[in-house]
């Protein structure tokens, strides 16, 4: 078996702790309201859920809460094998709908989002060799955030429901 690169490339000073969620915690999270400039790229929680509850295959889609101490401080969702979106091959994992909380940003909690998934995934699905997003080309803080964690620009864009994406991931080995 090769030998899996660490991760080193997104260590942060940041305690946090990631926390699987079911299909019906959107209570959880509903406090994690973003800024309109912010909010235009990701889903609305409460799509983000209703899709998670209507999905036919519930078990390719996992949502998690990052916490802090006692708190809530942010969300995401990996999708895997048929749950990944078309820009992806099937063999990845996808990271979709980042978001933390305004009172927590600037506090390296995205950091630690992105340590947390990528743990995550060589505990839980040690074949997967890449994670995998895209961002809106325009969302310049959330693409700094992910090179700045690792990922790297697959130069593939797709085009989203508000503009073009670049496709960026983060290789495992």
């Amino acid at each position: 078996m090769a030998h899996r690169k660490s991760t080193k490339a997104i260590q942060d000073t940041c305690v946090a702790a990631l926390k699987a969620l079911s299909h019906f915690d959107e209570a959880t999270v509903t406090h994690l309201t973003l800024c309109p400039e912010q909010e235009q790229f990701v889903d609305p929680i409460e799509l983000v859920f209703s899709e998670l509850r209507s999905n036919s295959c519930p078990e390719l889609k996992h949502p998690f809460s990052i916490v802090a101490g006692n708190k809530v401080v942010g969300f995401f969702v990996l999708r895997e094998r048929t749950a990944v979106p078309e820009w992806a091959p099937p063999d990845v994992i996808t990271l979709h709908g980042l978001r933390v909380g305004p009172a927590y940003q600037s506090n390296g909690y995205g950091m630690a989002a992105m340590r947390l998934a990528v743990q995550w995934i060589l505990t839980n699905r040690p074949c997967v060799d890449h994670l995998m997003l895209a961002v809106n080309a325009r969302n310049g803080t959330a693409r700094n955030l992910y090179l700045k964690s690792g990922f790297r620009d697959t130069g593939a864009t797709y085009l989203g429901p508000v503009g073009i994406q670049n496709i960026l991931e983060y290789e495992m080995r």
